[in-house]
């Protein structure tokens, strides 16, 4: 069990481990795709100074097993409560009067306290330069999901997730705005690129020394658990009049607009 890891299946050039879920269907987030690393990191935080703890980073991420431990389960928390999902949500709420949204007034904060705003490491300078950003960047990509669905083309299979102990998925990782405009939009399939798994389905479902081909085997069944039309009440009204009515997500080669840069 301890050589089947992580990094297997987040360098496999074909995405083998990519699947198409109902993103209704995957309620909670674990953070980080790395939890055994980062355990691992912060143990080391605690004694290790920066300048040497910063070329171990890469070999502990690395080594992630796919096995999860279940004590890192119990840190999944409601997709729903997270700040990114709470943000977007709101934004779309506020899509004609962006300066009165949640992510506008955060963003201003932050210019005021510390001289720019950031999204991921963009610097925004003014006022005017944040709602460019989420009217432009953050709503242009809400509306070409609308219309066009997910386009890997645009931005790769980069959305990762677990597998859990009943089989359902668990968001970790990259690609967690689009994700959450998928579910707020109603989107009814969206990828997910699997990487790891909680350890009592790993023990349940393979053999002792599992290989990756053993994994993607299992995929096809995994992604008919999580394709299941969601119970009343757990999809989202999009904001304002705007349409549920979005195309099938095509797959790499789709000519959608999906390249804006609020992923």
């Amino acid at each position: 069990m301890r050589g089947l890891k992580q990094r297997q299946f987040l360098t496999d050039p074909r995405f083998r481990s990519v699947i198409w879920v109902d993103p209704t269907q995957v309620r909670l987030q674990l953070g980080s795709k790395w939890p055994v690393g980062r355990e691992r990191l912060n143990r080391l935080e605690r004694f290790v100074p920066g300048a040497l703890l910063g070329p171990l980073r890469a070999p502990i991420k690395h080594a992630e097993p796919f096995a999860i431990p279940a004590r890192h389960f119990s840190a999944a928390i409601p997709v729903r409560d997270t700040q990114r999902y709470r943000r977007i949500a709101d934004a779309l709420d506020h899509a004609d009067a962006l300066q009165d949204s949640l992510w506008f007034h955060q963003m201003r904060t932050q210019l005021r306290d510390t001289g720019a705003a950031y999204y991921k490491s963009r610097a925004l300078h003014s006022e005017a330069e944040i709602l460019a950003f989420l009217r432009d960047d953050l709503l242009g990509l809400v509306e070409s999901m609308r219309e066009n669905g997910f386009d890997g083309s645009r931005t790769g299979y980069e959305s990762t997730a677990v597998i859990m102990a009943d089989g359902s998925l668990c968001k970790t990782g990259s690609g967690n705005h689009r994700f959450c405009i998928a579910k707020l939009i109603g989107l009814d399939r969206f990828p997910l690129q699997v990487v790891g798994a909680h350890e009592a389905w790993v023990k349940a479902h393979l053999p002792p020394s599992p290989t990756v081909e053993d994994v993607l085997a299992l995929l096809p069944e995994v992604e008919a658990h999580n394709s299941a039309p969601a119970p009343a009440g757990d999809r989202v009204t999009p904001a304002r009049e705007a349409p549920l009515g979005t195309a099938r997500p095509r797959r790499a080669g789709s000519r959608s607009a999906n390249g804006h840069g609020a992923g």
